[in-house]
């Protein structure tokens, strides 16, 4: 009787704090979801889309352009990210053309879509955005990281709207790209967690320069983001496969720029350097894809050269802008 009646006390007792526990839970998850509604609502009256948001199929992306001429240049960023990726490049190039930078669909301010999260998907997508947005070809297109898929594919499915293309460290369809357990749960993580606030509370959202914190906060710290985000690297092999299919770029010009391999790497660090010569190879096979092709290293930059060497990049543009002006007028 003694044996039987301890247990049913220590039965009552594991209940007792298991009810608590999941008390305690919810509370954390009321006040969570509380913080997290609080904070959106003020992101809401703090920061507003600075482009347009302009329908491309029941669904809206973001479309940022500014400065006047041509040919306009268009912007892609890389893997995730918005287009305030390109924050420092794009007032630069306005000085002297016109310049779009975009948000991905799911990413920024732009709606998710219900399409996969390949090339040849987003690049139709980016032609319908520019199409219906009344932005005229041609188009430089500027393609960072893995923001090249896309500009590459747009090149090859629009010749007639590309002027030229700029690769920034641009990704190659070769490149290791795994997608970890551990990346997945993490994106999972995020993603749940998001509504109750707990990764903008810890600070795990959203980070980036102080100019900009608040606004990548605002667009960043959302579940659609990180559902995209791991929607897009679990279709890397897939999209790397349309890539590979898709052959010379023929004579249009093409500009590669390259991250620093002595900023990257260390002769104490085998394993980086490998990494390094790897990746200057992939460059250079990039650098081979137009008989009208230069690679230039961003000196001291590593892969985020949009951010670390605006300077060069908006030079690059500046320079591929002018010869085609120059070419055009030669030839009428």
């Amino acid at each position: 009787m003694g044996h039987g009646e301890s247990s049913r006390t220590l039965l009552r007792g594991l209940r007792y704090v298991l009810a608590v526990e999941l008390i305690a839970v919810a509370i954390a998850a009321a006040v969570g979801a509380s913080y997290e509604s609080a904070n959106r609502k003020r992101d809401r009256e703090l920061y507003r889309p600075p482009g347009r948001l302009v329908d491309v199929g029941g669904y809206r992306l973001h479309l940022y352009c500014t400065g006047e001429g041509g040919p306009t240049v268009v912007l892609e960023f890389g893997l995730d990210g918005s287009y305030l990726d390109w924050y420092r490049v794009q007032p630069a190039v306005a000085k002297f053309t016109r310049v779009c930078s975009y948000d991905r669909a799911g990413y920024g301010w732009s709606d998710p879509s219900p399409r996969p999260r390949i090339p040849s998907v987003m690049s139709e997508e980016l032609h319908t955005l520019l199409e219906k947005a009344g932005e005229k070809p041609p188009y430089i297109l500027a393609g960072h990281s893995l923001g090249s898929f896309d500009a590459l594919m747009y090149a090859h499915r629009y010749p007639q709207e590309v002027a030229g293309v700029v690769l920034v460290d641009g990704a190659h369809p070769d490149e290791l790209l795994p997608f970890y357990l551990r990346k997945k749960l993490w994106l999972r993580v995020m993603q749940v967690t998001m509504p109750f606030g707990l990764p903008r509370w810890r600070g795990w959202c959203g980070s980036g320069p102080a100019e900009i914190a608040g606004m990548k906060q605002a667009i960043g710290c959302q579940s659609r983001v990180y559902a995209t985000h791991y929607a897009q690297w679990k279709a890397f092999p897939q999209s790397a496969d349309e890539v590979r299919s898709l052959g010379s770029l023929g004579d249009l010009p093409l500009v590669v720029i390259s991250r620093d391999p002595k900023r990257s790497s260390t002769t104490a660090d085998t394993l980086s350097g490998k990494r390094e010569q790897h990746w200057s190879k992939l460059q250079a096979t990039l650098a081979q894809l137009s008989s009208r092709a230069t690679q230039v290293i961003a000196e001291g930059s590593g892969h985020s050269i949009p951010l670390e060497r605006p300077d060069l990049v908006a030079k690059v543009i500046e320079k591929m802008a002018r010869e085609l002006h120059s070419t055009s007028g030669s030839s009428e």
